[in-house]
């Protein structure tokens, strides 16, 4: 759940906001790992998680990839897990 004082500011900076499950951030780990050779945390996946798993409007969209704070078992899991 977003924190609400943070969505009250972001209001007038972003047009939407949308939500993902576990398992797109996993796919897109994944696919950051493997096409990108970016390592990310859960977190730093949202943004590709999202334009992936949804229609969202427009002809340019951009996310900020971030974060490769997880641990390397945890990381092992995720890229070599059955697709």
């Amino acid at each position: 759940m977003p924190v609400q004082k943070a969505v009250e500011r972001m209001k007038n900076l972003v047009d939407d906001i949308v939500l993902v499950d576990d398992d797109a951030l996993i796919e897109a780990m994944r696919l950051s790992a493997s096409a990108l050779g970016f390592v990310l945390e859960p977190s730093g996946a949202a943004g590709l998680a999202a334009i992936r798993r949804h229609e969202l409007p427009g002809e340019r969209l951009a996310t900020i990839l971030t974060g490769s704070n997880i641990h390397p078992q945890m990381l092992a899991k995720v890229v070599c897990s059955a697709r």
